[in-house]
């Protein structure tokens, strides 16, 4: 409701531009459209988690651990696949769900999981040691991203202004989808500082990881 209510409010006032002779009956309309987007856009901020949105950043600038070898199980070659792969492979998905933000980094673990029963089908041998060692791994990347993400958070905020994107039609449907990931459009609710209609753009001040993931992806 807050994104499909601010992009309307974006073309309201693109439209109105094109028309400056409309501003006496647009420019209150459009006053009470832009306070709406405020008030639902307070309303998301108060439901996302600013540390879960740091974690985040910081759990998707963690480098790809080395040695995963080291984290396999003693029976890692009863699994019957390539169990380095296995682990980096479900790792980078976990990464990725974490950075997108469609749930809080612990519970993006199911993404991961998801690689192992790919793997395995209907095999049982050797998954739920290979659940196991992918659980080991990513509690040990979740533990030092929430390291990183307590240093940011006492570090300084950086400042950025970005454009605010629209929500997208599909050209069947019509259907509106929106171009920014749920980790996006939380940062842009939680650490809005300022919104230049006019120009669509918005003021943030963000951690620095949470400024370089969304400026970066």
């Amino acid at each position: 409701m807050w994104r499909r209510a601010q992009t309307r409010a974006l073309e309201g006032i693109a439209a109105a531009a094109a028309f400056p002779w409309l501003e006496p009956w647009a420019g209150p309309r459009l006053s009470a459209l832009t306070g709406a987007v405020e008030q639902a856009r307070g309303t998301v901020a108060r439901c996302v988690d600013p540390r879960e949105l740091l974690t985040a950043a910081c759990v998707a600038a963690l480098p790809v651990p080395v040695g995963l070898q080291e984290g396999l199980s003693e029976c890692a070659g009863s699994w019957g696949v390539d169990g380095e792969w296995l682990l980096l492979e479900a790792w980078t998905r976990w990464q990725s769900a974490c950075a997108e933000g469609e749930a809080q980094v612990a519970n993006c673990v199911r993404a991961a999981s998801a690689v192992v029963y790919e793997a395995f089908g209907r095999r049982r041998k050797g998954r739920d040691e290979a659940l196991d060692s992918v659980q080991r791994l990513i509690t040990a990347s979740i533990d030092q991203g929430r390291r990183h993400a307590a240093k940011e958070h006492a570090g300084p905020v950086r400042l950025i202004r970005m454009a605010i994107p629209l929500l997208e039609a599909e050209p069947f449907t019509g259907r509106e989808h929106d171009p920014l990931t749920p980790w996006q459009a939380g940062v842009i609710a939680v650490y809005q500082s300022g919104v230049d209609w006019p120009a669509g753009e918005v003021s943030l001040a963000a951690p620095r990881a949470v400024a370089d993931l969304l400026l970066g992806g």
